[in-house]
């Protein structure tokens, strides 16, 4: 299945899965409004009305609103790129800009009836933001996080009931998988910045997906395990080396190869070609899709022999083996 089929396929598989049609879809819904929900500030969000125009910093607005039929109508970047997980739910979107920097203009230009954005981007900016529209803050790390994200903001939506569907879906897809995966593996998942990798702790959301599929993470708990920041910390090659571990799970935002260095051909994961390159949606897997997709994608990369290769993911966005700079 190609990129631009994501629009098509995956929100219309869940839909038909779950019984419902979404945003957009002629399907009616009683008119609960206004409704406040609680964001990660602490503050109550009133919205007073259906929001018919909706913009996210982030790609979890998007990801929520498709999943739910619907389509977002101003969408931040990273690294200058929509995320290839969204496939054509990003297409024809306004650009907001750099998700650590929104376009605070453009962002007035579009006048959204709700914005969703990440606290950790947007905080520097949020009274401004809070001028352009109805303002709800996320804090997205943990599983728990994902699944209080999409009940409150399917609230927001005017869908609730939907959101609390798509939740009990992929916990009983998570649950499934748990029982089929047969563990006896160790993992790491790294994000690739400016060559220098960093490992995510344990209480990370992909990270914990990788537990329950009894894969071990080599990188282990956070030394603050009453915060949730940091979610990762930089690991030096060396260090990678002596854990050595089976899988190695790798997002890089920038295009190209990753640094050649004399560890890599050392490591047990490279020299049995399990050291992938994944998409930003396991960096961004707290929406609907994503969480889906990491779920399926990475059951597979663990155990090859026990899960399919998911093929409903566009084909920009799939894992893909480590490259080199020669």
């Amino acid at each position: 299945m190609r990129q631009g089929s994501l629009r098509r396929a995956f929100p219309a598989l869940l839909a038909t899965a779950l019984g419902i049609a979404g945003l957009g879809s002629g399907m009616t819904r009683a008119d609960v409004f206004p409704v406040s929900i609680v964001d990660a500030r602490g503050q109550t969000v009133v919205i007073e009305r259906r929001p018919e125009r909706v913009a996210a910093i982030s790609t979890f607005g998007a990801d929520l609103l498709s999943a739910l039929g619907g389509r977002i109508a101003g969408l931040s970047t990273l690294n200058g790129k929509h995320s290839a997980f969204l496939g054509e739910a990003a297409t024809g979107t306004v650009d907001l800009g750099e998700i650590h920097q929104v376009n605070l203009e453009v962002l007035t230009q579009l006048s959204p009836d709700l914005i969703i954005g990440l606290r950790t981007y947007t905080q520097p900016f949020e009274k401004k933001i809070e001028e352009t529209g109805t303002f709800v803050a996320l804090d997205l790390t943990t599983l728990d996080d994902s699944l209080s994200a999409v009940t409150r903001v399917s609230r927001a939506l005017g869908f609730e009931e939907d959101g609390e569907a798509l939740n009990a879906r992929f916990l009983a897809d998570l649950d499934a998988h748990a029982a089929k995966a047969p563990g006896g593996v160790s993992a790491v998942f790294l994000w690739d910045w400016a060559d220098v990798p960093y490992a995510f702790y344990n209480h990370y959301f992909t990270t914990q997906i990788m537990d329950r599929l009894g894969a071990t993470n080599v990188q282990g708990d956070s030394p603050t395990p009453e915060l949730q920041m940091p979610d990762s910390a930089a690991i030096s090659l060396e260090t990678l080396l002596r854990l050595d571990p089976d899988v190695i799970l790798v997002f890089k935002g920038e295009d190209g190869p990753f640094a050649d260095h004399p560890v890599w051909p050392r490591l047990k994961a490279v020299k049995n070609g399990r050291a992938w390159r994944v998409n930003d949606q396991y960096v961004m897997s707290h929406g609907p899709l994503a969480r889906e997709m990491v779920l399926r994608e990475m059951a597979h990369l663990l155990y090859p022999d026990s899960f399919p290769e998911p093929t409903d993911i566009p084909e920009a966005a799939r894992a893909t083996p480590m490259t080199f700079v020669e």
